[in-house]
């Protein structure tokens, strides 16, 4: 998924990588990490049910995510 910066629109409850200074480069990680929790989230209940090691490894990568945000400069 290539999104330019211009066209990127954060989910409801996410972080707006477009505060942040970012490179292009982790300006794109950062979005694909945030599209992939935001499908889980979306389907939280399947998860925590069917795949709860799936559910628990995706808030693992939540906390990694938020604290990698936390250290970079809005």
């Amino acid at each position: 998924m290539k999104v330019s910066i211009d066209e990127y629109k954060p989910y409801k409850g996410f972080y707006d990588l477009r505060e942040f200074k970012l490179t292009k480069r982790k300006f794109h990680k950062l979005w694909r990490i945030q599209d992939r929790l935001h499908e889980m989230e979306e389907n939280k209940t399947y998860y925590q049910k069917w795949h709860p090691a799936q559910w628990g490894k995706a808030k693992e990568v939540s906390a990694g995510y938020q604290a990698l945000l936390r250290g970079v400069t809005p």
